[in-house]
């Protein structure tokens, strides 16, 4: 995944400049094309509470001009390389499977989006390495590829945060080279940026994920009916509208996760009503269709229900892979409300997988194999469902 040993190890600590520049949390800094990445990695192998294992700093590894040697490789020579690289590549090396690590990061600025994606990569292979990525600024942040990679990272389990005044002055405290000054800052500059940069991470985070993983896919979307360890919830949506064929707005698609803590949870459901509120306009109609891992729960029929009752121009379309506790009355007065307020029912038969493997999953060209059971499990749901609908 990553390049052998083409950089330096990683720094102490930086100079007070350096960190006067860099670790700015403008809300648009142009020109700083350097970036910095101060980290901490601790270990609970032996102990319940972390143990601080190692601590440093990379800088963004810019390209050579030099030629290579007769006999002189490659790798010899500098390269380019992001600082988020540069600590993977270093950190990997020095990992022990039987331990669990946490990770902190504190970046100048966010990861670009072929970081993210070796960022997710990266969490994705090694489970027992958990990451937290505090960032002075975000970058390219208005940019659909830099978006997707902070929703890449998040569904890999990366916690982002924007740095804040704690945050700065712990970096100035164990990163910088500060001959015992305090950190000084424009707090009113710094509250507002913060503020800014706060509500636009907080934007992404609610953009829906373009594709998810084969595993995921396989593991979420399951049909048997036996399955009750499926505690996240995922939707895969289509949108269109009555607006020119042309128009990027006539359709619309992606994926939505439930929200789980530390964030405010939220099932996928409430969280594809709220991104899905932003764009909604009383002179368009909507014809909207969920491909959902589970029905709906008690709450979030209400939710779509109330919804459904004052948004006349939408129609929703619901097929779901599993009906959720469908035997408890509260959850069938919800699916029936549903019903009675214009949502159209319907249990996810092959034709339905197929479409989500098409067009929601990064299949990689690969062909849809359904699993022992899929058509059998589908009649039994749509039968129960149909008795809860009468």
């Amino acid at each position: 995944m990553f390049l052998s040993c083409a950089f330096r190890s990683p720094l102490e600590r930086i100079d007070q400049r350096t960190f006067n520049i860099h670790f700015q949390n403008l809300q648009w800094a142009y020109g700083r094309k350097s970036t910095w990445l101060c980290f901490e990695v601790e270990t609970n192998k032996d102990s319940n509470s972390p143990v601080p294992l190692c601590s440093g700093v990379f800088q963004n590894q810019v390209s050579s001009t030099l030629q290579p040697h007769p006999g002189q490789e490659l790798s010899q020579l500098r390269i380019p390389y992001h600082t988020e690289l540069c600590f993977l590549t270093w950190f990997q090396q020095r990992m022990s499977p039987d331990q669990d690590y946490q990770v902190t990061w504190y970046v100048s600025w966010s990861p670009c989006a072929n970081c993210a994606q070796q960022v997710a990569d990266f969490l994705s292979k090694y489970p027992k390495v958990s990451l937290t990525i505090l960032t002075a600024r975000l970058y390219y942040f208005w940019v659909p590829d830099c978006r997707q990679g902070f929703l890449r990272m998040d569904q890999k389990g990366a916690r982002v945060r924007i740095m804040y005044y704690e945050e700065f002055e712990h970096c100035w405290a164990k990163f910088v080279y500060n001959h015992g000054k305090p950190w000084v800052a424009n707090n009113n500059k710094l509250k507002k940026n913060y503020q800014f940069l706060v509500t636009k991470l907080e934007e992404i985070l609610r953009d829906p994920i373009e594709r998810i993983s084969p595993k995921i896919f396989y593991y979420q979307f399951n049909n048997t009916t036996s399955l009750r360890d499926r505690t996240s919830s995922w939707l895969c949506f289509t949108v269109k509208t009555n607006k020119d064929s042309n128009s990027p707005a006539s359709f619309l698609c992606g994926v939505f996760r439930n929200q789980a803590p530390p964030k405010t949870p939220c099932h996928a459901e409430n969280c594809f009503l709220t991104w899905f509120n932003d764009l909604l306009s009383s002179d368009q109609d909507y014809q909207v269709t969920w491909y959902a891992s589970w029905s709906p729960c008690a709450d979030c029929a209400e939710l779509v229900a109330d919804f459904l009752a004052t948004q006349r121009n939408v129609s929703l379309t619901i097929f779901a892979a599993r009906l959720y506790y469908h035997r408890e009355p509260e959850i069938q007065r919800g699916l029936r409300r549903m019903h009675q307020k214009g949502a159209q029912l319907h249990i996810m038969s092959l034709p339905e997988f197929q479409h989500c493997w098409e067009n929601f999953v990064h299949n990689q060209g690969k062909q849809f194999q359904p699993w022992d059971g899929l058509n059998e499990n589908h009649q039994l749901l749509d039968t129960q469902l149909q008795e809860i609908l009468r």
